[in-house]
């Protein structure tokens, strides 16, 4: 009996022995960093549980290398790459050929690891070295990763800036690599996007100058790529440079640590609070270390049921991310031999190194492998990277919030937010790329009502102006005009006229008329108000001059003036204004010139991305001043000459026969309206309404008062009806007794009435005996 139950077992022993000894072995050699504290030793362990349980779950599946059993032989690199090649050279010298090597996870070990299993031509599975280095095919013909790339962040950079529509983009980055490649692939999605890179800055130490020629750029979306160690460096200088806020985006790694801005560093002046007000509302992007969709994966199991089990078995020692990316390399190693193996007719371990054909096929296999990972979908670029998800977050009050997933290689957005809440700090509207802010011109014009009531007034003085000049032409043959010199008169109130004209164009400006009616308008006032100001007061000059020549300046002799000398004094005023104004119409033109002023923007401004600014619309010439200030110092002349003529005859007064008292007393308010009017046309007032007002108002009632002044006596004595037509009451300024130096010359006085005389013959007209135009 026991005979017969010993057979079966052990037909069940040898069976079991026959089946084991058809599995031959397929060694993998691993090389990973093991050892020590390190972040990258953390990493290397991470790797290592995911590529054994990866081992262990395709040798328990007999889909997958079922005439084979894999298995993994790995050695510690201390991630250093003497150690590195020494485990590389221990593990190629041993009897058993490695048909594939896994690891390492550093980009630097990698690099060198590569190199010389290039010469050996065996093929080289890494869940990490995400540097771009290796996508040059010839340098690193085997070298497959099932990571993304480092760079491959900006791809789903470039997607959200194509989202909201972003034209013009600033770059920062630091001097070590791998930062650079990611921005070279940000060039890269730019060439066959609608945006374009505006300034791209690199920093070394400190990042306040590359910062500040970003700002002077008005560049508003930032993408920034640099270590932790940079990062409160950046947001320092950016919170001093007000590069934040709700008018700009920054966009950089999302692989800080949580609540980096509290972390204190040398060199770093800003608080805790200050980088979290710079870096408010940032938006981060790493590669995802879990799936989008919790699919059942060609091993037959979920990746959250992956991520259950080395849970459980290694709980929170592990990087469960690259676990994950570990075991599907492993997977994906093995699908490609098996494929390999049916396109190379033969079994896989007839590998020997330097078997350059086998390792061409199994690359090529790796390439087509597509399959359902449990760190999401497996796909490798021609490049041999895979094709991984890009976790997009946002710093939200110092806390990191999943905004969404995307696959950069669907370039799909799935977001887990409305988009709208990403920009909550902006208003709910994604900043611009630049400064859109409209300039609003808040044209500075004379108000409406001042300007009419101005004109109004300026026309009634025209009228009234209008009237004495009737009175004066209708009345010239009667003894009081006729004596006053008429023709003089006529003279006076057209110059006032032009002068009421010139009040009221001054006030006409840019919200009045088009621009080019108001250079015209410009032009014709710059040549009436000099003009005015010779005809009116050369009017009153000269008639004062004629009275101190007589009966100032020739004591002695007789004199006759005519009024046709009178005129010809005029005639040279204007002659003098001429040969100011046409050279400056001619050689230096006036033209339209804009003065701004900015305004201090409000909340509601900002808000509606609007500023304001004061506009000035002036008439001018390129040496302005110097023009003015010709005719000021030739008006200035003329006044104060006119004044002292004034003054020299105060004390003469012919009452019915001439009207100097009157004439000096306009001559008099002339010279206070120059002096006030001519000031405040220069003051520098914020409005222009007020300017106006005042040097308008202060202009109407000087010339008013002139105009009063010299015909309103005439009119008066007109039309009273006792007018009295004798000359009496005739009183001169001047002593009735010699002076002694005066008769020791035997020089006499000429009698008052030669001196009448000589007035009425001032005034005569040639060939009658008859006055026909008057002393002053």
């Amino acid at each position: 009996m026991l005979v017969v139950e010993l057979v079966p077992l052990t037909v069940l022993v040898c069976f079991i022995g026959r089946v084991a000894s058809l599995n031959q072995a397929l060694q993998i050699g691993g090389l990973l960093h093991l050892s020590g504290s390190a972040p990258s030793a953390f990493y290397g362990k991470s790797a290592l549980a995911g590529a054994q349980r990866a081992v262990g779950d395709i040798n328990e599946n007999r889909d997958v290398l079922p005439d084979y059993e894999l298995k993994f032989k790995y050695n510690d690199t201390r991630a250093e790459i003497g150690v590195s090649m020494d485990s590389l050279y221990d593990m190629l010298q041993e009897p058993e050929m490695l048909v594939a090597f896994f690891g390492p996870v550093q980009s630097p070990v990698a690099d060198v690891v590569a190199q010389v299993l290039k010469r050996r031509n065996v093929i080289q599975m890494s869940p990490g070295a995400t540097s771009t280095i290796f996508e040059d095919r010839i340098k690193y013909p085997y070298v497959y990763r099932t990571s993304s790339l480092w760079s491959e962040a900006s791809i789903a950079e470039a997607e959200i800036i194509r989202t909201f529509g972003w034209r013009k983009i600033a770059t920062l980055q630091g001097v070590i690599e791998p930062h650079g490649a990611l921005i070279r692939m940000l060039q890269t999605e730019a060439l066959t996007s609608n945006f374009s890179l505006v300034i791209s800055e690199t920093f070394h130490d400190d990042p306040l100058e590359a910062l500040q020629r970003i700002k002077d750029k008005d560049a508003r979306i930032i993408v920034g790529t640099f270590f932790e160690g940079e990062v409160r460096k950046v947001f320092c200088r950016a919170f001093e440079l007000g590069i934040y806020g709700a008018n700009y985006v920054w966009m950089i790694p999302g692989y800080f640590a949580d609540d980096w801005q509290s972390v204190k560093q040398d060199g770093v002046s800003c608080s805790a609070e200050d980088l979290k007000m710079a870096s408010e509302g940032y938006l981060g992007f790493i590669a995802s270390s879990k799936p989008i969709r919790n699919e059942v994966g060609r091993c037959g199991k979920t990746p959250e049921e992956f991520r259950r089990e080395m849970f459980e078995v290694f709980g929170n020692n592990i990087y469960l991310g690259l676990t994950a990316s570990a075991y599907d390399g492993v997977w994906a190693l093995a699908l490609a031999l098996q494929d390999a193996e049916r396109a190379l007719n033969r079994s896989l371990v007839s590998f020997r190194y330097g078997d350059k054909e086998f390792a061409k096929v199994v690359g090529e296999m790796i390439l087509k492998q597509e399959f359902t990972g449990m760190k999401g979908p497996i796909k490798f670029s021609d490049t041999g990277h895979v094709f991984d998800n890009v976790l997009i977050k946002q710093n939200v009050g110092g806390q990191t919030i999943i905004l969404g997933t995307m696959g950069t290689h669907s370039k799909y957005i799935e977001w887990n937010v409305p988009t709208g809440n990403m920009w909550y700090y902006s208003g709910g509207k994604p900043p611009h790329d630049s400064d859109i802010t409209v300039t609003i011109d808040v044209l500075q014009a004379t108000p409406i009502s001042v300007m009419a009531t101005v004109s109004t007034l300026a026309g009634l003085g025209i009228i009234l102006a209008s009237l004495f000049l009737g009175f004066n032409v209708w009345y010239r043959k009667h003894k009081h005009v006729k004596m006053s010199s008429p023709k003089l008169n006529n003279i006076i109130a057209f110059g006032i006229m032009v002068a009421y004209v010139s009040v009221i164009l001054l006030g006409i400006d840019r919200s009045m008329v088009s621009r080019d009616a108001l250079l015209r308008v410009c032009k014709v006032r710059s040549w009436l108000i000099p003009i005015a100001f010779t005809l009116a007061f050369g009017g009153m000059f000269s008639k004062t001059w004629r009275v101190y020549s007589i009966v100032i300046a020739n004591k002695t002799k007789r004199k006759v003036i005519r009024d046709r000398f009178l005129f010809g004094i005029i005639g040279v005023m204007l002659l003098l204004d001429f040969l100011i104004l046409i050279p400056w119409q001619i050689i230096d033109p006036i033209h339209i010139e804009d003065e701004t002023h900015h305004i201090r923007q409000t909340e509601t401004d900002l808000a509606n991305f609007e500023k304001r600014q004061l506009l000035y619309v002036n008439c001018t010439s390129t040496n302005n001043t110097i023009w003015m200030a010709a005719l000021l110092i030739y008006k200035t002349f003329v006044v104060v000459f006119g004044v002292f003529l004034t003054w020299s005859t105060r004390n003469i007064n012919v009452p019915g026969l001439n009207d100097s008292y009157y004439v000096g007393l306009s001559i008099y308010n002339t010279v206070i309206c120059c002096v006030v009017a001519v000031p405040l046309s220069f003051l520098a007032v914020s409005s222009i309404g007020v300017t106006f007002a005042l040097v308008s108002g202060f202009l109407l009632l000087c010339i008013t008062a002139s105009l009063c002044l010299l015909f309103f006596p005439k009119v008066v004595v007109v039309y009273r009806k006792n007018a009295v037509d004798d000359v009496t009451g005739i009183r001169f300024g001047i002593p009735t007794t010699l002076t002694a130096a005066g008769t020791s010359q035997g020089q006499a006085l000429v009698p008052m009435s030669s001196q009448i005389k000589d007035i009425e013959l001032s005034t005569q007209k040639e060939g009658t005996s008859q006055m026909n135009t008057v002393l002053i």
